[in-house]
């Protein structure tokens, strides 16, 4: 055989060797190879408390290259695999997303509005820490009058609001009363209010309430739970007079 044609036949051995042992150059495999999109995408490479778990296992978990552009050259050469917040159901179960009562941000499929996609200083990756995060919608001033319960002050999201859905009003887990006889025991009966003889009490629950019928009567009909400008988390200075004429 001709030195030529033994040349050409090692060539063509060679070549679909290297054909069968690696896959194709595709942009799946370029995002499982981290340091080619940290080459460009260095804010990635930054040291943080929290990374999510799906950069770990590539970028191509969640981005794909757009048929017919080159990237990076290209505008939007790279794009989600699917819509938000579909995308982020890939990982995280959509039933904890569902309920009677839905988040805002969450309703509107906006998960960006709270967490960020890729890493964060803060847990569940979100943008701040809470209740600061909370204050971006929610009206701080409300939050942070002359007396304030310390656990609004703390992590709304981890002692009494779901942040994402509920079955309850809220977003609460348990009814207000139940979540507020979580830690204040002594109060659920009533008798903190008054006890009167023959064992009667002022009611909590089951009633309605007299400044708003259509709802119960409950411990937010007299507490604020987050703030007041009233000792005990009062609606008012004149507490009783709110219900009672002649008091």
């Amino acid at each position: 055989m001709p030195i030529k044609s033994k040349l050409l036949l090692k060539l063509l051995s060679i070549m679909v060797f290297l054909l069968f042992t690696f896959e194709p150059f595709t942009f799946s495999t370029f995002a499982a190879q981290k340091n080619q999109c940290l080459k460009c995408h260095k804010n990635f490479t930054m040291h943080t408390k929290n990374i999510r778990s799906a950069s770990k296992i590539g970028c191509g978990a969640c981005h794909l290259a757009e048929q017919g552009k080159k990237h990076p050259k290209q505008k939007n050469s790279i794009k989600l695999k699917y819509d938000i917040p579909g995308l982020c159901y890939d990982c995280h179960r959509e039933s904890k997303f569902i309920g009677q009562y839905i988040h805002a941000p969450v309703a509107e499929g906006r998960c960006t509005v709270c967490h960020n996609v890729h890493q964060s200083q803060f847990e569940s990756l979100l943008i701040s820490k809470t209740p600061d995060l909370c204050y971006k919608c929610h009206d701080k001033a409300k939050f942070t009058k002359k007396y304030t319960h310390k656990v609004a002050l703390n992590s709304c999201g981890r002692r009494c609001h779901n942040p994402h859905a509920s079955e309850k009003p809220y977003l609460l887990s348990l009814s207000i009363n139940d979540y507020c006889a979580v830690c204040h025991k002594a109060q659920e009966t009533g008798r903190h209010i008054v006890s009167l003889p023959a064992g009667h009490i002022h009611p909590i629950k089951g009633v309605p309430n007299p400044k708003n019928p259509t709802k119960e009567m409950g411990c937010t009909s007299c507490h604020n739970p987050h703030s007041s400008n009233f000792a005990k988390l009062f609606l008012s200075g004149q507490k009783c007079k709110r219900c009672h004429k002649y008091y």
